[in-house]
């Protein structure tokens, strides 16, 4: 796809749900990173996707992450030493509270996909109106108006609704879930990430695979939730009325 082609597409469906924020385009690239100066500042995913959604171009690899919690998450590093897990653990479930017991925490891991060996790749965020490669990804920054429209444009074409996981770290549940799901995913950003990020009280991310963002500028003009105006048939109305009267 032309570059131009998914550059208007994406500034139709920002000018139509008058979002505030760039939609974020994501992609996960073999190699080493290059050619950006956040390769010397360290990042965090969590805050990366707020970055990218005001303007910048960040990229993340295993040597500049930021967070422990994503190098795992993200597919940098494997969570192999036992210590190390049992540390990490501990620090879940007793020192950020969490979840309530080990048991919940090894719950909710067991819902997630496996994630890949990244070690070799990096991440890359942009403003999806000026990305300069192919996204794989498409990060919304919304509130949860402009997220019920996003779902419904999703749905409206094929009426399939995702399965979407919520309650997991952002990094985890807003780029490898739909990456490996190929599906749509809503996360309220992890509380911990919250507070690190000072994320806005109204904001929410929608992440869905970018296959899927042609689909919604084609439905913007077709689905009351884009720019349809619902309508009444004369039957429904006579229907509607007689209930009404009785």
């Amino acid at each position: 796809m032309e570059n131009n082609e998914w550059k208007g597409q994406v500034k139709k469906i920002k000018e139509v749900l008058g979002l505030e924020l760039s939609p974020v385009a994501v992609a996960c690239l073999k190699g080493p990173a290059a050619g950006s100066d956040t390769l010397d500042t360290k990042v965090r995913m969590c805050r990366a996707i707020l970055d990218a959604a005001a303007g910048r171009t960040v990229k993340i690899s295993g040597k500049n992450n930021a967070c422990f919690g994503a190098a795992w998450h993200l597919g940098f590093h494997k969570l192999d030493n036992p210590k190390v897990a049992a540390l990490t653990r501990k620090f879940v479930v007793e020192g950020e509270k969490l979840f309530c017991s080990y048991e919940a925490l090894d719950m909710l891991v067991s819902q997630m996909h496996e994630v890949p060996d990244n070690s070799g790749s990096f991440f890359v965020l942009s403003p999806m109106e000026t990305a300069d490669f192919i996204p794989q990804l498409a990060v919304f920054v919304c509130d949860a108006d402009e997220a019920s429209r996003l779902l419904t444009l999703a749905v409206f074409l094929d009426g399939k609704m995702p399965n979407i996981k919520i309650g997991g770290p952002t990094c985890r549940m807003v780029i490898m879930e739909p990456l490996l799901s190929a599906e749509l995913n809503i996360s309220f950003y992890d509380y911990t990430a919250r507070k690190l990020c000072k994320v806005e009280n109204d904001k929410l991310l929608v992440s869905m695979p970018y296959d899927k963002i042609p689909k919604i500028a084609a439905a913007l003009d077709k689905c009351s939730a884009g720019t349809a105006k619902i309508e009444y048939p004369q039957e429904f109305r006579e229907f509607l009325q007689k209930r009404m009267t009785r």
